[in-house]
């Protein structure tokens, strides 16, 4: 770092932000400004003694000088950001928290996208210096807004996890706010049949509304997630929403177990919301129930763990066969009891799923004759075995299953989720 490096910089209006810059790496405690300050007064202090310096007079408009007379130039442009920092940042923060005036939120984080012009300005300025002590002019600018907006929302700067990043680019002279999802986690039970868990449109017209979908746009009037939502949508300004569930239960089946699950709220404007109210009003459908909503931070880190734990289940399934029931058959069922399962990909899946043959697990196995040719089963299992083909085979895409084992052919079946079994359990 050398004088002549200061004095080249000086003989193009600068202001002290960007002089200061190019030191920013030089004692803390000081901003760019104050930097730039020290160092334009020194440069002046060097002038007032008789040094003979090749500078532009406008960068020291104001300055008194004891010994020498110069002309007091109005100072022009800074060549490098062009009044931002003197004039545009304090309006530019102004105009953010405008946008921000109706949003809920503590913390946010700034970045920006600095002007073509200013690039191009910052790479003469640093051939002229070098960049050994300076910090890129970008950090610069979200550094003193964020001090700004800071102040006039009062809310905090946070450069892990805020709950708005605000997104200023200077080509354009555009603000756009990214905002984080308002994640709440909790449980459900799915107290009807023929329902999904999640919005199913209608692969033929992408949710545009068709034949196919009567116009609806999606193939199932609502979902889990629509019911849920709906209450959430209102309470949070929300846009949407997002859901994550630990496993799904098919369309045609309940659940009496409570399946975790979190629900992202899309860019809500309200991120405090009263749940216990919200719960109420969800469990008020007949259709879901929920417990134990809660506002989660780390809404991602539950979203991964709630996809990666693995469960036993415990079902109830309600089977009507083809033919009377050989009940001396039905002691080998007996034998599905710690037994592994290999199952291929069903059938009724493999068009959306990987055709590969898994290994799975029935832990515990009972039944109950109902009828001539109807039997109540209860299984538990380990996660990810497909329960209806136990019972089908899936045209012997199962092994072993429950009805070669009887040798008598399903006509239908219903299914429950009796219990989302915890790793306690």
């Amino acid at each position: 770092m050398k004088l002549d490096n200061f004095v080249e910089l000086l003989k193009m209006p600068i202001c002290d932000s960007c002089l200061g810059r190019n030191i920013a790496d030089i004692l803390s405690g000081y901003t760019n400004e104050e930097r730039g300050k020290a160092v334009r007064m020194y440069v002046a202090f060097l002038l007032d003694s008789g040094e003979k310096l090749d500078v532009d007079l406008a960068n020291f408009h104001g300055i008194k000088f004891r010994n020498i007379k110069l002309q007091d130039v109005k100072p022009e442009k800074c060549k490098v950001c062009k009044k931002f920092f003197r004039e545009k940042v304090n309006g530019l923060a102004k105009a953010v928290a405008k946008k921000l005036r109706d949003m809920e939120f503590d913390t946010f984080l700034v970045g920006s996208i600095p002007s073509n012009e200013m690039l191009k300005n910052e790479e003469t300025m640093n051939e002229i210096f070098g960049i050994e002590f300076s910090e890129p002019i970008k950090s610069e600018i979200n550094r003193e807004l964020g001090k700004r907006i800071e102040k006039l929302t009062r809310r905090k700067f946070n450069l892990r996890s805020p709950d708005v990043t605000i997104l200023v680019d200077l080509n354009t002279d555009s603000v756009k706010l990214q905002v984080k999802s308002l994640c709440i986690h909790g449980e459900y039970q799915k107290l009807v049949r023929g329902i999904p868990q999640t919005k199913w449109v209608c692969s033929n017209c992408q949710g545009k509304g068709c034949i196919k979908c009567k116009g609806e746009g999606k193939l199932y009037k609502t979902s889990i997630q629509e019911i849920i939502e709906k209450t959430l949508i209102k309470a949070a300004k929300s846009r949407g929403s997002s859901f994550h569930g630990a496993g799904r239960e098919d369309v045609d089946a309940m659940n009496f177990g409570w399946r975790q699950f979190v629900i992202e709220m899309e860019r809500p404007k309200k991120r405090k919301v009263d749940v216990r109210k919200i719960e109420r009003m969800i469990n008020k459908s007949g259709k879901v129930k929920v417990r134990k909503l809660r506002i989660v931070k780390d809404g991602n880190e539950l979203i991964r763990k709630l996809k990666t734990d693995r469960h036993d289940k415990t079902y109830r399934l309600e089977i009507e066969f083809e033919k009377d029931i050989d009940r001396r058959l039905l002691k080998n069922l007996k034998s599905l009891a710690g037994s592994e399962i290999l199952q291929k990909t069903p059938t009724r899946v493999v068009h959306r799923r990987a055709n590969k043959t898994r290994k799975r697990y029935v832990k515990k196995i009972s039944y109950k004759i109902v009828g001539k040719s109807k039997l109540v089963l209860t299984v538990r299992t380990d996660a990810g075995l497909y329960v209806k083909e136990l019972v089908t085979g899936d045209e012997g895409r199962t092994q072993p299953n429950v009805s070669e084992l009887i040798s008598n052919k399903v006509k239908s079946l219903k299914l429950d989720v009796i219990k989302i079994h915890s790793s306690k359990d």
